[in-house]
């Protein structure tokens, strides 16, 4: 009886653990994959010897994985569809595995001035494969749309190249930089100080049987819209990319300071110029200076001129460019004289400006990428301060950022 009443004790025990489909699940051909186990699985959920359900994660695949399924000697395999894996294909035109491809899009400039109405958005594909590139690869088309208030533009480019990247431009409006319009339930009017918010949007679309992106019609010239309610809801969804700002001015650049002595202290704008470019140079006394007499001499090489010399403050002091260097390349030199002190400690700061000087970057066949300024300070008595070196950044190209394209 014990023995019997032991059997049927082991048996009441063993029955109330579920039974489950002993199966082995692999993934093949899947550079990064994982099984998952759900936090509140029910455990009653693979209870059967009729099916059994598993979760699993496809992170990282250049091709498409395939699932095994073996059970003792038998085994089967199976393509994971790559509908499965994605909830939409934005690179359905290509004949590539894109499961790894992700479409990036980086704004080149979000401070946009009305002297310069263009906004740029840089397109580019990570996760591709560089060596698989092929010419006859057609990637989709990107369109683009930008939104402010009832107004829209928009731009197009086509991804292409080893690269799979492009530029879309878009031409703005000159009404877009006026003060936006005050929006019901404000109270005040945006700083100006914030610029003027446009919404970025973007779009995939197919190309024509050439690849190349489908044009605007003659009525949709220039790509300009009067409102959102022009768009073709039957299109493809709009997925933003963010925000640029509109501003009718430029902001005033931070200076740098370089100061000659005690008494002389140089002021610019540090950045790198192009060919062509005027660079102004601000020159300030000290308010505690006792000098009342000096000369500035300004030293410049091949490819860069002295523009113009301009006083700032020609009621306190007396300036005069002078005339005994002359030819293309002269140094500048500014002999300065003190009028009067009156007024001159009403400016702010530790110094008053006295002139500005402007320096022209020639254009040369093959310009050098640094340029020198060589500066020093003579007083009467053959008294001179130290040399002084200003460093000019000449390139053709302007570096607006750096993007992580292989990841």
């Amino acid at each position: 009886v014990t023995e019997s009443r032991g059997i049927l004790e082991s048996i009441q025990r063993f029955s109330l653990l579920p039974t489950y489909l002993p199966v082995t699940y692999r993934i093949h051909n899947a550079d990064v994959s994982f099984f998952l186990k759900e936090a509140n699985q029910d455990i009653m959920r693979n209870s059967s010897l009729q099916s059994r359900v598993e979760s699993f994660l496809i992170y990282k695949s250049k091709t498409p994985p395939v699932l095994n399924a073996s059970y003792g000697p038998f085994s089967i395999e199976q393509v994971v569809p790559q509908d499965l894996m994605l909830s939409s294909n934005p690179f359905g035109s290509t004949n590539k595995f894109s499961f790894n491809w992700k479409l990036k899009a980086y704004i080149m400039s979000t401070k946009i001035y009305l002297s310069k109405p263009r906004v740029q958005v840089l397109f580019y594909i990570v996760g591709r494969d560089w060596d698989e590139y092929s010419p006859s690869e057609r990637l989709p088309c990107l369109r683009v749309f930008a939104f402010r208030e009832t107004r829209e533009v928009r731009g197009s480019c086509r991804l292409g190249g080893d690269l799979g990247l492009c530029v879309a431009q878009l031409e703005l409006l000159p009404s877009w930089f006026n003060p936006p319009t005050v929006v019901a339930g404000r109270k005040k009017q945006m700083d100006k100080s914030e610029g003027s918010p446009v919404e970025l949007y973007y779009s995939i679309q197919a190309g024509d049987e050439r690849g190349e992106c489908t044009k605007e019609d003659v009525r949709k010239s220039n790509g300009i819209r009067s409102g959102r309610n022009d768009i073709d809801e039957s299109g493809p969804p709009l997925q933003r990319i963010g925000s640029v700002f509109l501003y009718q001015t430029y902001a005033a650049p931070s200076l740098a300071e370089m100061r000659l002595d005690n008494n002389i202290v140089i002021q610019y704008a540090p950045k790198t110029v192009k060919q062509g470019d005027i660079l102004t140079f601000l020159v300030s006394v000290a308010k505690n200076s006792t000098e009342d007499q000096f000369t500035l001499r300004a030293k410049v090489k091949r490819g860069v001129n002295v523009f113009s010399v301009r006083a700032s403050s020609p009621y306190l002091w007396d300036i005069r460019e002078s005339v005994d260097y002359t030819g293309k390349y002269a140094p500048a030199v500014v002999v300065c004289q003190r009028k009067s002190a009156a007024s001159e400690n009403s400016a702010d700061g530790p110094s008053s400006e006295i002139m500005q000087i402007d320096f022209e970057i020639e254009d040369l066949p093959d310009p050098p990428e640094t340029q020198l300024i060589t500066w020093q300070v003579e007083y009467p008595g053959d008294t001179t301060s130290d040399l002084a070196i200003s460093k000019i950044y000449v390139s053709q190209k302007e570096l607006v950022g750096v993007l992580p394209l292989a990841m």
